[in-house]
């Protein structure tokens, strides 16, 4: 094998997940995490997509008697706007449904934190302004907005 190959795939781990990194948007709110949770999805449903899971990860460390901030991921999504990106790249689906999580950090503040379709896009053959992607980044807006404003 050759002796730099780890190095290699080293370095290309760490630029990379840097990469994926900056493409993170990560929004204050102005709610505790159960009712930013509630807000997006009432957001999502009144506008027709559909919720497909709602993860609460501090239940579950709590069946385990384990402690944990609140952590709630909310999984969402159109068929329709999805269908239209996996039909140029399938491999988005790595990414679709959308998702947002809802967290609150050490000092109390509760945030949602997403990855920007259009940063993904590419690495799956999709452009960053494809219909589809924008379409995905402007539901992301909205529905964040209504989740985590006043």
């Amino acid at each position: 094998m050759n002796p730099l190959r780890p190095l290699a795939v080293a370095t290309f781990l760490i630029l990379t997940a840097g990469a994926a990194m900056a493409d993170r948007i990560n929004i204050a709110s102005a709610h505790d995490v159960d009712r930013s949770a509630a807000r997006l999805t009432s957001a999502v449903q009144a506008a027709g997509a559909r919720v497909f899971a709602t993860v609460d990860f501090r239940q579950g460390a709590a069946s385990q008697g384990e402690d944990l901030r609140p952590t709630t991921l909310v999984i969402f999504g159109s068929p329709k706007i999805g269908s239209a990106a996996l039909q140029t790249g399938q491999t988005m689906a790595l990414y679709l449904p959308l998702r947002v999580l809802f967290f609150e950090d050490a000092q109390g503040q509760t945030w949602a934190l997403y990855d920007d379709p259009a940063g993904i896009a590419p690495s799956h053959g999709l452009a960053a302004d494809d219909p589809a992607v924008t379409r995905m980044q402007a539901a992301l807006d909205r529905f964040v907005t209504i989740a985590t404003g006043d």
